[in-house]
């Protein structure tokens, strides 16, 4: 894993995630999501075919793939009114209230990039106390 981001490191590439999952075969998936024209994505795509022990590197295109991310939130202490308007909202995005102690929320939220982007800033720091993100996962529409 180091040595994948540090091939992007070296290049003053950003990375914006990195999701690692195991396969059925056992073989690890790993998902590396950048903003890149072609020519870059092509350029890092044949680095990292090159490195050990990589077996296969595809460049996916967002508009022939699925992607999604999970996030979970944690709201500040809320009064009664501020409460019912996070829950409403947080449903209205297709969320849901995992927890509520004390009107302090944990919510889950799934959906594309800019979905959670969205419902994050409506909620804002005047809400939110902590965010936690799984990073981009995708899949390819293309049968084989």
């Amino acid at each position: 894993m180091m040595r994948i981001s540090r091939s992007f490191t070296r290049r003053q590439i950003n990375l914006d995630s990195i999701t690692v999952g195991i396969e059925p075969s056992g073989l690890a998936r790993v998902i590396l999501t950048f903003k890149a024209d072609d020519r870059l994505a092509e350029f890092m795509r044949r680095v990292l075919a090159r490195a050990e022990p990589i077996i296969d590197v595809e460049v996916i295109d967002p508009e022939r793939s699925i992607a999604r991310e999970i996030a979970l939130l944690k709201t500040k202490k809320l009064d009664e009114e501020q409460l019912w308007k996070v829950v409403e909202l947080v449903e209205r995005a297709g969320g849901k209230v995992l927890e509520n102690k004390g009107n302090v929320l944990i919510v889950e939220l799934s959906g594309s990039h800019e979905h959670i982007e969205k419902v994050i800033t409506e909620l804002g720091p005047d809400i939110l106390k902590e965010v936690a993100r799984s990073g981009q996962v995708l899949i390819s529409r293309e049968t084989c």
